[in-house]
């Protein structure tokens, strides 16, 4: 009976001890694995173009985020990103894709801010109206937008009082180009040669086989074609050659190479764009940390003059009571 009750004490101690041991542990994984904030969130402000316009209804582009994954807020609510962005974010939070809820026509147009120098009076207005800092200027003398950085929001229209702010076509590179219909490297695939229609993958591998740099051709396709850009990419996309081996053994005819080759394009501009992205956002979140920094100086003199106001009073009352 002793020696029972023993065995039984000693097991209840070491689960205790394991069960101790097992808290400390959790507790300190979840002290050091700790996620700052929703990432859902964080997501879907990743996606959005940073443009912090307010033309969704929030101001500024994290807001838009909250309220879309907090507040189940409509997804289509970003004109400057467009149904491309809308796409996105219904792909993250796997669900339908809605319409863009804007002009098509105010969507297609890509646009930036120019100030007619002459006509500019320096009075500041547009700095204080634009979120990324994207204007340059002083007091009383001439203000110039930095093209690059300027994100087409026109914030900074209205508050201009000698209308010298117009939106003009962003600038292109002499050397921008969009493929339409690019042409394979493969002779066998040239417009020259006549092509078999296509049919809808049979899933043999034969692509895979060839394939020099060992990618998975099919996957990648089936990616493209959902619109799953980012899978694609994660699949190997970037590390096509476009040899269009692939295309000469696919049985269904299906031009590969031309798919992988668009969607090298578009991963690329999608790496643009988020850059371009995280750099307005950058631009956003140090103007607000400086006008934080400037609102909290401008208290602290106010604060100071008020004390000193309040001892100069205090000092001269005294001094009518001790005429007095």
């Amino acid at each position: 009976m002793t020696v029972s009750m023993i065995s039984i004490g000693l097991g209840v101690l070491g689960l205790s001890a394991i069960g101790l041991i097992g808290g400390a542990l959790l507790y300190h994984a979840s002290k050091a694995f700790r996620v700052n904030g929703n990432p859902l969130v964080d997501s879907i402000d990743a996606l959005l173009p940073q443009t912090q316009c307010g033309q969704c209804g929030h101001p500024g582009c994290l807001p838009y985020a909250e309220a879309i994954a907090e507040d189940g807020e409509a997804i289509n609510r970003c004109p400057p990103g467009g149904q491309a962005t809308v796409d996105r974010i219904a792909n993250l939070l796997g669900t339908d894709s809605l319409a863009l809820d804007a002009d098509k026509n105010i969507v297609d147009q890509d646009l930036v801010a120019l100030i007619i120098e002459e006509e500019c009076i320096g009075c500041t207005k547009c700095i204080q109206a634009c979120p990324v800092d994207a204007i340059v200027g002083a007091n009383k003398l001439m203000h110039t937008v930095i093209i690059d950085d300027c994100t087409g929001c026109d914030l900074c229209v209205d508050p201009c009082p000698v209308d010298c702010i117009d939106m003009v076509p962003r600038p292109k590179a002499p050397d921008f180009w969009m493929p339409q219909h690019p042409d394979l490297i493969s002779s066998d695939r040239s417009r020259g040669v006549e092509l078999q229609p296509e049919s809808p993958c049979i899933r043999c591998g034969a692509c895979a086989t060839v394939c020099p740099v060992r990618l998975q051709p099919q996957l990648m396709l089936f990616a493209l074609k959902g619109g799953a850009l980012d899978h694609a990419v994660h699949e190997g996309l970037t590390d096509c050659v476009e040899c269009a081996a692939c295309n000469a053994v696919c049985p269904s005819h299906i031009p590969l190479a031309e798919w992988f080759r668009l969607g090298r394009f578009q991963a690329k501009q999608v790496l643009v764009e988020r850059q371009l992205s995280s750099e307005a956002r950058e631009r956003f979140e140090n103007r607000n940390l400086r006008l934080k920094r400037i609102a909290a100086q401008q208290d602290l003199k106010r604060a100071a003059r008020k004390t000193k106001s309040g001892e100069a009073l205090e000092k001269a009352r005294k001094a009518r009571e001790a005429a007095s």
